[in-house]
């Protein structure tokens, strides 16, 4: 596909999301996204027949910045408080981004309306789930002796939500700026604080 091509399907993509996130999937038209996109509707139909093609493309997105932190490796040779402060390091930074969070609204409040769309999420979001991210790199650690954590999921689930509660939801639910670098490094800290007390072997 050429460049042109290219420059196109992006501008569409990031017209239909500011469209989804004024009226909603469900209240956005194909006309106002080609407006927006400042392309003809032969265009836009083109490449995307409907509205829910184009919020698949959306949801794509959002599971590929996911994957960008989800394929993390146990490095037995590296302190747990620095390996864990490296993912969450970049766990913020992509919670933080405009681009993420603009894309998480929407996704997020589309899901919440419609049972189908939740579902097209469950299956797009399925294959992280067990072999990569923070609950596999739990497993590693504890099979190398590092960790002791009866239930990796749950430790997951906690060390993420104590980064969301102030980097995340705030900003989804009540539309707060983005919490500035001070902040973010202590949100970081505290949360590696705290997981490294509760769930790392000491020796020694």
């Amino acid at each position: 596909m050429g460049k042109v091509a290219e420059i196109k399907k992006e501008n569409i993509v990031c017209a239909a999301l500011e469209i989804f996130s004024e009226k909603g999937l469900e209240q956005a038209s194909m006309e106002a996204i080609s407006k927006k996109a400042e392309v003809s509707k032969r265009t836009l139909y083109k490449y995307y027949p409907t509205k829910e093609s184009l919020f698949e493309v959306i949801v794509e997105r959002l599971v590929s910045n996911v994957k960008v932190i989800s394929s993390i490796s146990f490095n037995p040779e590296q302190s747990i408080e620095d390996q864990l402060t490296h993912i969450a390091n970049k766990e913020v930074a992509l919670l933080c981004s405009p681009c993420f969070m603009a894309v998480a609204r929407v996704v997020m409040s589309e899901c919440i309306r419609s049972k189908d769309l939740a579902a097209l999420m469950v299956n797009k979001f399925q294959p992280l789930d067990d072999c990569h991210g923070l609950s596999q790199w739990i497993r590693d650690g504890i099979a190398a002796g590092k960790l002791d954590v009866a239930h990796p999921d749950v430790a997951s689930e906690q060390f993420i939500a104590s980064l969301k509660a102030t980097v995340f939801w705030p900003q989804i639910m009540a539309h707060m700026p983005a919490p500035d670098a001070n902040v973010q490094q202590a949100t970081i800290e505290s949360a590696v604080k705290t997981f490294v007390a509760a769930y790392e072997v000491q020796t020694g």
